[in-house]
């Protein structure tokens, strides 16, 4: 007989110790948390949980690699991976998840569109996925009605994300702009906007941000922004570094390393490539 157990606070609501005896897909636990700051998890799983952003951000770091996240995504964790996660400083995140396990588990979700490469999809319908969770919440009985619900409920969601996977999946032969270029070239944007001052990212970390392959990247990009997303990179740096260079007395050294260029000759040819001058120049010109 499973443990059923609602838990209920100002901040989140969780129904675990589901574990209705199914060697095919067995529900776990469903919830939703509104997370404090810097509110983080590492404890390592037992069962697939798929997390949904709903408002603010995040991070989540697994297989050595770390995602700023935010709403409008989700994130898969798998059994038995080291895994951390959690809430942005000045924008904390509001997500609901739901753990299961089974035979079955791991079908599904390629269907939907995860695999051990791609732990993080877009999150096409914020507030169905939410709608679904809540239902299911609802349902607390052990009887087998409400057992049965909730499996239901369960498979209502997979068939949803799968729908918009096949839909995305369709859409990789469209060659014009779709809305979801659109939504992937705004995720590699932002992205981009973030994480600029670094110097080690590059399109590979944009497009595992995105969720998508380089090329498909490269494709939402240039039907986004008329430009391949090395570009977009290229001048985002470029013009921070100018906005600089006319606003503030800072070396041209620590300029450079601010937007992500490690090396100050590198940084120079590049600026003068995309300004027609030397950053120095620019300064005296335009300062």
């Amino acid at each position: 007989m499973p443990n059923l157990q609602f838990l209920s606070s100002n901040t989140h609501e969780v129904l675990e110790g589901l574990g209705e005896p199914s060697l095919e897909l067995t529900l776990v636990h469903v919830g939703m948390e509104d997370c404090r700051p810097f509110h983080t998890s590492s404890d390592s799983r037992e069962e697939y949980i798929i997390h949904f952003i709903l408002d603010g951000a995040g991070f989540y770091s697994a297989h050595g690699s770390t995602w700023p996240l935010h709403s409008g995504q989700m994130f898969l964790i798998y059994p038995g991976e080291p895994i951390v996660y959690g809430s942005d400083r000045n924008d904390p995140w509001t997500y609901a998840w739901i753990g299961f396990k089974g035979i079955r588990a791991e079908s599904i979700l390629n269907q939907c569109g995860f695999s051990r490469s791609r732990l993080i999809l877009p999150l096409a319908d914020p507030s169905s996925v939410m709608d679904t969770i809540q239902d299911i919440m609802a349902h607390k009985g052990l009887n087998a009605a409400h057992t049965l619900y909730r499996e239901a409920g369960m498979l209502r969601l997979f068939s949803m994300l799968a729908a918009f996977h096949e839909q995305q999946t369709e859409n990789e032969s469209v060659s014009s702009a779709t809305s979801h270029d659109l939504l992937y070239a705004k995720l590699g944007s932002e992205y981009i906007q973030n994480m600029y001052m670094h110097s080690e990212i590059g399109i590979d970390d944009i497009a595992r941000h995105a969720g998508i392959s380089r090329s498909r990247l490269n494709r939402a990009f240039q039907n986004g922004f008329r430009m391949s997303a090395k570009q977009y990179l290229i001048d985002f740096r470029l013009h921070h570094a100018a906005d600089l260079l006319t606003s503030t007395v800072l070396p041209i050294k620590e300029i450079s390393d601010l937007c992500g260029y490690n090396d100050q000759l590198v940084f120079s040819k590049a600026f003068k490539k995309s300004f027609g001058s030397s950053p120095k120049l620019y300064r005296d010109t335009h300062g």
